[in-house]
């Protein structure tokens, strides 16, 4: 905490407002997600997308508008690590560590500044909480319905897109008006990789137990993937130490749980 304060204190004033408004504009993206239940995973899917299950959430939590775009990113971390860079374009290039370590740097900084409570944590979704709130109270393929014709009104994806170059919000949002849900970059969650959902939390909590923590989940797609990748239920992971410039995060704001 003492080195951090330093650090902002070194900080040229002209960075540190930029922070400080970048942060305020974070603080305020996050979206409000209900308590409720859903189905999660997809019964005509991939063997890792079943069995489907009843997941219900007591709480409710707070989960990012956008992905986390190159801006703030820089301004908190002193880094760029993205191919395709742009302002308000996410970041890529990110490991599942480096997801984590910006997390907690956000925590900090936020609760520093005032802008979330002490008993608030920034930090990856769960998995089912990633699901939840792509699907938006909705119970088809994609959070606007099964036609894959709309698609390209929601979603950056292989047959749209050259690159990860447009900023965030280009598209429309889903129904608890998220952006880019589908597709543009994938994202990670703090689930360890499970080939199916046999034995899954059923309160959407993060299944980092078992499985194969060294692998963590992703979610949503990418501008490089097919239509078929870019639904609510699909599922994939990779190595903690991965990279790609399609690879990026969303944040979650909520409660730390005693």
């Amino acid at each position: 905490m003492r080195s951090l304060l330093v650090l902002v204190l070194l900080a040229p004033a002209s960075s540190q407002d930029e922070r400080a408004k970048l942060l305020k504009t974070f603080r305020q993206e996050f979206v409000p997600i209900p308590a409720g239940s859903f189905l999660m995973g997809n019964a005509a899917g991939g063997i890792d997308e079943k069995p489907v299950h009843e997941v219900t959430f007591k709480d409710s939590f707070h989960m990012a508008r956008y992905e986390v775009p190159q801006n703030l990113w820089e301004s908190v971390m002193s880094t760029n690590p993205s191919k395709w860079k742009g302002p308000r374009n996410s970041v890529e290039m990110l490991s599942f560590h480096d997801a984590i370590s910006f997390c907690r740097k956000m925590t900090r900084l936020l609760q520093e500044a005032k802008l979330i409570e002490e008993t608030q944590v920034i930090r990856l979704p769960s998995e089912a909480e990633w699901e939840y709130a792509a699907r938006s109270g909705t119970k088809t393929k994609y959070s606007f319905g099964d036609d894959v014709k709309d698609l390209n009104d929601y979603a950056w994806h292989t047959g749209n897109a050259a690159g990860n170059d447009p900023p965030v919000g280009a598209k429309k949002p889903n129904a608890w008006k998220l952006y880019d849900m589908h597709g543009y970059l994938w994202e990670w969650c703090e689930d360890g990789w499970h080939d199916t959902y046999e034995g899954a939390p059923k309160d959407g909590s993060a299944w980092t137990q078992e499985g194969n923590p060294n692998r963590r989940v992703m979610r949503g797609g990418s501008w490089k993937d097919k239509a078929d990748r870019l639904t609510c239920s699909f599922r994939w992971s990779d190595a903690v130490d991965f990279k790609d410039d399609a690879v990026g995060l969303r944040c979650v704001l909520a409660e730390v749980k005693k």
